[in-house]
């Protein structure tokens, strides 16, 4: 038995690179900028829960806001960081259970992407974890 290897032709190999560019086109999943911003807030809310966790050993109660936390010297959150993103912390009792930073309209990538940690079972989720801008 022969076997016939068609060619697709200049034609058919431009099909096919437009499609494959097209699927590649979608997301920036594996862009650098993304991971990088994405880690730098990550290191960030690790910091504040540490910070929060410090704090309510320190004095038996969580800190109002993260104005607190900062002046105590518990935590540092780099200016850029926190001229991109809004962050807010979610406790229940004795115990930190989210902290969530929210992309504002200077992040490069625009407002609205999230950032979610939640505490009790170390996950992560939303900008450059498991979403990722266009």
């Amino acid at each position: 038995m022969r076997y016939r290897i068609k060619t697709i032709g200049r034609f058919g190999s431009l099909v096919l690179l437009a499609a494959l560019l097209l699927g590649c086109a979608g997301t920036r999943k594996n862009d650098p900028a993304v991971a990088l911003r994405s880690q730098r807030v990550q290191s960030t809310l690790s910091d504040i829960a540490d910070g929060l966790n410090a704090y309510h050993q320190e004095r038996g109660y969580f800190p109002k806001g993260l104005a607190t936390l900062r002046e105590t010297g518990l935590v540092s959150i780099m200016p850029d960081v926190e001229r991109e993103w809004t962050i807010k912390y979610y406790v229940d009792g004795d115990k930190v259970m989210m902290i969530e930073a929210v992309s504002r309209t200077a992040m490069p990538d625009g407002e609205g992407y999230s950032v979610v940690y939640r505490v009790p079972n170390s996950e992560w989720e939303g900008y450059g974890i498991t979403e990722f801008p266009k």
